[in-house]
């Protein structure tokens, strides 16, 4: 079986069960995997539960009993008798789920006629048995006519049948539950691969438009609530569509993607990259202020600067330009943050381009 043995069967109601079958007539019930572990048991013997059962020796011997009747049992007889290594009887019914042999039903420890008392006596010296109260089990354990037992066997042969249908059900169902489970994650995963895909440039990976808009906002309310730092960069490469009109659309395409890879080697874990379309990106510095995102950026504008174009002589390497805006009181939305950066950047390309301006700077009049 796929599944744990407690999974297919109700253990609680099988053992209410099998309690109140043994409380009528006083027959042993237990129900066993093929391995000879117990799950469920009713009415045992005191000679089994407080001597046979509890020494390594005799325990032994039961689970090598217990393994025989199971090995008869796949022979595909009905029901085995079977005369266990400690001396009492035991009977097995199999548990059938879908033709596989699953389980054994048990019932046992009583005799068929009286025991040979000296047998046992010499079998609770050989284990270190205190003889008083082992000869004493003994005489407790019910002896039965076998006639009588074949009676009781036409009822737990059907009642095996009875769990091995509870268990089908159960297996049925845990199947569905299995198939229903697969579907939704499948429906998990198609839904993640969706949001992937609003929220993802295919190109470079980074978050795209849509997906950056959000963050940005979501940055800015964090920073006005707390007071926080906040900064960002908006990052052009100079002259791309020379790049793409003398190398081709798949190179500058590789352009892009390089790009991409340096600015999330230079930033930070925290920090959040997006391409915008073309041959923009913007990088979002959280509790970041201006004076630090500077080096960070001159980071990036060498790194980009020391890309190399093997594919023509005429064009070795590309720059970018860079504006820079960070949070100030005056600033009321995370458009005007933006709008403050694209700024920066146009300054920057005015000014001869592979630079970094900063918007206050700008305003000013200082280009960095």
């Amino acid at each position: 079986m796929n599944y744990a043995f407690t999974d297919i069967f109700d253990i609680p109601r099988l053992t209410k069960l099998c309690e109140s079958y043994t409380q009528t007539n006083g027959v042993v019930t237990a129900l066993l995997d093929l391995e000879g572990n117990v799950h469920v048991k009713s009415g045992w013997q005191d000679i089994c539960t407080q001597f046979h059962r509890v020494h390594p020796v005799s325990s032994k011997r039961c689970t090598e009993s217990d393994t025989v009747l199971a090995e008869q049992l796949s022979e595909g007889q009905q029901y085995n008798v079977y005369c266990c290594k400690n001396g009492l009887v035991d009977v097995a019914v199999p548990v059938i789920i879908d033709g596989e042999h699953v389980a054994n039903f048990f019932t046992g420890q009583f005799f068929f006629e009286p025991p040979d008392q000296n047998r046992f006596i010499k079998q609770g010296k050989e284990l270190g048995f205190d003889l008083i109260p082992y000869v004493d089990a003994l005489q407790k354990v019910p002896t039965f006519r076998e006639q009588d037992i074949k009676k009781i066997m036409a009822f737990l042969v059907n009642l095996a049948q009875i769990i091995g249908e509870m268990g089908k059900a159960k297996l049925e169902l845990l199947e569905l539950r299995k198939e229903d489970q697969k579907t939704l994650n499948q429906l998990q995963q198609a839904r993640h691969q969706l949001e992937k895909q609003a929220s993802e440039d295919p190109l470079t990976g980074l978050y795209n438009r849509r997906k950056f808009a959000k963050r940005l906002n979501e940055e800015f309310s964090r920073a006005t609530r707390y007071h926080h730092s906040l900064t960002i960069a908006m990052i052009d490469i100079d002259f791309f569509k020379v790049v793409n009109d003398t190398l081709g659309h798949n190179a500058g395409d590789q352009v892009i993607i390089k790009i991409a890879e340096s600015l999330k080697r230079c930033v930070r874990h925290s920090d959040i990259v997006a391409r915008l379309g073309g041959d923009e990106f913007c990088v979002i510095f959280p509790e970041m202020d201006q004076q630090d995102a500077l080096p960070v950026l001159h980071k990036i504008r060498e790194s980009v600067e020391d890309m190399s174009l093997e594919r023509s002589p005429n064009i070795d390497h590309v720059t970018c330009s860079i504006g820079l805006a960070h949070m100030t009181p005056d600033i009321a939305t995370a458009d005007d943050l933006l709008i403050n950066a694209d700024k920066a950047l146009y300054q920057s390309k005015n000014q001869g381009r592979n630079r970094t301006t900063a918007y206050i700077q700008y305003a000013a009049g200082k280009p960095s």
